[in-house]
């Protein structure tokens, strides 16, 4: 996305979360680091994640993994294992300083802006420890809202508010098995590593001031890879023609309300003779793991051809050394995170799928009767349009399989593994309260605050 957009004359910038790889030949070569892939500017970004391995406060380990504890600068690492400390600030400072830089250039931008939170490792800045009810994770969330809300701040301070098109989503669904440090999916089933609704319906939330009516609500079925065709209509450009494009455009889904209701198939429109829509077929999407099928959601249903086994909070404190006092999770735990060729044991295979009405029962507790006429019906419906898709379908290469040492960012090479660095980050520092690893007091901390323009204060009311 960022290469085509970069085609139509954006300048692009990106900040945060990647985790899209690193190297692939040596430890330092970057090629799927986001200066390869269109990004004109590269701030401070995580190249992996935030980990439960980069728990520098103890809580779960004794000592970070620096080699999974990477915070770089464009393409250098300049913290291993990282702090995260200041790590908020120091995106959303980076992500401020590329849109006034391309401001000052009259240039119109793409920000890709990768939040690290709420994955684990669950971390806050002094300025939301101990700030909400919900205790560790709750101050976490909080630390989340500020920084998007800094950077939305930003955009109306530079008088952009409405030429900018804003976008929040997430990438999957809470870690059930981390107990009260996952989150939670509230009424869907299941949650991160699964198919199961709770596992891959998340927020998407759209804001493009005048163009956008606020506070409408769209049960439309839509996914993330309609981003980029959406993005390419709005601005005049369009997708790459050399390979089979899955998302959509939505734009009529964004910009004309009321929208149109989402069409059902056929068999159940002639059954209970619903109203007439334009769109010829229901939206089709289909969910993979690798190679293996697990779902596809065929307008208001849902298909199962592959189960895993489904975590509630309830059965994780029932299982002895998981969740401990007040559901702190005792563990990383994993368990049935692979595709299903590493543990049969999680999975189940229905040659016949499982259905379910997704509207009617978005918890996916009772499978509908498949032998039913109305039931049967919208399967053969689906089953041509899936074969299509299994037909015209592409299984490219991975571009991470590779698992050499050789690889493994290092900053200080000629000691691997004890990789070791930490380049101070001269940016905005956390709110007072103590001193930083930089030896800052908290007067010095006032007067460095007092510089920029992030307001805390409403986390102190």
């Amino acid at each position: 996305m960022a290469e085509a957009l970069k085609d139509e004359g954006y300048a692009t910038g990106f900040v945060g979360k990647w985790h899209l790889g690193v190297n692939a030949h040596s430890h330092n070569d970057g090629e799927h680091l986001p200066y390869n892939h269109g990004f004109d500017y590269v701030g401070t970004n995580l190249p992996l994640s935030n980990s439960w391995h980069c728990d520098e406060e103890k809580w779960h380990m004794s000592t970070p993994e620096t080699l999974m504890c990477l915070l770089y600068k464009n393409a250098t690492i300049y913290q291993q294992p990282y702090s995260h400390y200041h790590m908020s600030e120091a995106f959303v400072d980076d992500a401020i300083d590329f849109m006034r830089d391309c401001q000052q250039q009259r240039k119109p931008f793409f920000l890709y802006y990768g939040i690290a939170q709420p994955h684990v490792d669950v971390y806050s800045n002094d300025g939301f420890r101990g700030s909400s009810k919900r205790g560790r994770y709750g101050d976490m969330i909080r630390e989340m809202s500020w920084s998007v809300g800094a950077i939305m701040d930003e955009v109306k301070r530079l008088g952009e508010d409405f030429n900018t098109i804003s976008i929040f989503t997430a990438d999957n669904g809470p870690h059930l098995q981390l107990c009260n440090e996952g989150g939670d999916a509230g009424v869907l089933k299941g949650g991160k590593m699964q198919f199961w609704d709770g596992g891959i319906r998340v927020p998407g939330i759209f804001r493009w001031t005048g163009h956008i009516p606020p506070a409408k609500i769209s049960d439309e079925v839509v996914s993330q890879l309609d981003i980029f065709p959406t993005l390419m209509s709005i601005v005049g450009g369009s997708v790459p023609d050399d390979r089979k494009m899955d998302g959509q455009d939505i734009s009529s889904t964004l910009f004309n309300w009321w929208p149109e209701p989402q069409p059902e198939p056929v068999a159940v429109k002639q059954l209970y003779k619903q109203h007439e829509v334009t769109h010829s077929e229901p939206r089709m999407l289909v969910f993979y793991c690798e190679a293996q099928l697990f779902a596809v959601r065929y307008g208001s249903y849902k298909f199962h051809f592959t189960t895993q086994k489904t975590w509630t909070k309830e059965g994780n404190h029932a299982e002895p050394g998981r969740c401990g006092d007040g559901g702190f999770p005792l563990d990383n735990n994993i368990e049935c995170a692979s595709c299903g060729n590493l543990m049969p044991e999680c999975f189940t295979y229905y040659k016949t799928p499982l259905m379910y009405n997704i509207y009617k029962d978005p918890n996916e507790a009772y499978p509908l009767n498949g032998s039913l006429p109305e039931h049967k019906a919208v399967l053969d419906e689906m089953m041509p349009r899936l074969e299509a898709f299994k037909a015209d379908m592409v299984i490219a290469p991975p571009l991470l399989a590779s698992r050499s040492t050789a690889t493994i960012p290092c900053c200080t090479p000629g000691t691997f593994p004890d990789c070791t660095c930490n380049y101070v980050y001269e940016g905005p520092v956390p709110p007072p309260g103590s001193a930083s690893q930089t030896g800052h007091t908290s007067e010095e901390f006032l007067e460095m605050i007092s510089s920029h323009d992030y307001d805390y204060s409403m986390w102190y009311d």
